[in-house]
């Protein structure tokens, strides 16, 4: 399966490349995801599926405002109203193209930016790629066979390397197989504040 980073901002496409070159296995790409032919979209949501902004608004517009109402259905009936950051959800678009949306949150409540020393962009990829992985391994009937992704965690205040490293380090663990040891507190609080370090490349 192919994962696609493409974002319109070329200090975050340029801080993909400072880390997921390493891999060699993601394609990065700079301008309109929309434009890309993609079996998904990571749709960056708040916890109560509101969707005013970003991909979310025009993924919405493209449906006459049904989708909004299928995803706040969905998280209605799955998470009593509100999913939690950390949390995705692979779900129809009710499009022809992309066919699948991955519902992902990075806020709780719909606001224009998240506090500056949020980990949302590290639990918002990780969470999608576990359940892409998920959906690939259990034979959906929809075939999901590249996804596309934007930024995530950019907060108010992150620089686009914070972000970039947050995206990397989940890429790291679900795809690459690289799970920390969190056996104390000790390495889970440290690992945290790794995700939250201000990053200049």
């Amino acid at each position: 399966m192919e994962i696609i980073l493409c974002d319109r901002n070329p200090d975050l496409v340029s801080a993909w490349h400072h880390f997921f070159d390493r891999s060699g296995n993601v394609t990065i790409k700079q301008g309109d995801i929309f434009e890309i032919e993609l079996s998904a979209i990571v749709v960056p949501i708040n916890s109560f599926g509101i969707m005013r902004d970003g991909v979310a608004q025009q993924l919405n517009k493209k449906t006459e405002g049904v989708l909004e109402t299928r995803v706040r259905k969905l998280i209605l009936e799955r998470y009593a109203g509100e999913m939690s950051v950390g949390l995705a959800e692979i779900a129809s678009s009710g499009l022809e193209k992309p066919p699948l949306i991955v519902l992902a949150p990075v806020v709780r409540v719909p606001v224009e930016y998240q506090e500056a020393n949020s980990i949302s962009g590290y639990q918002a990829m990780r969470a999608s790629l576990r359940a892409v992985a998920a959906y690939v391994r259990s034979g959906g009937t929809t075939p999901l066979q590249s996804v596309g992704i934007v930024g995530l965690g950019m907060g108010k205040g992150a620089s686009p390397a914070t972000a970039a490293f947050q995206m990397y380090e989940a890429y790291c663990q679900v795809v690459l197989g690289q799970v920390p040891n969190f056996a104390t507190v000790e390495a889970a609080t440290a690992h945290d504040l790794e995700l939250k370090k201000s990053r200049f490349l």
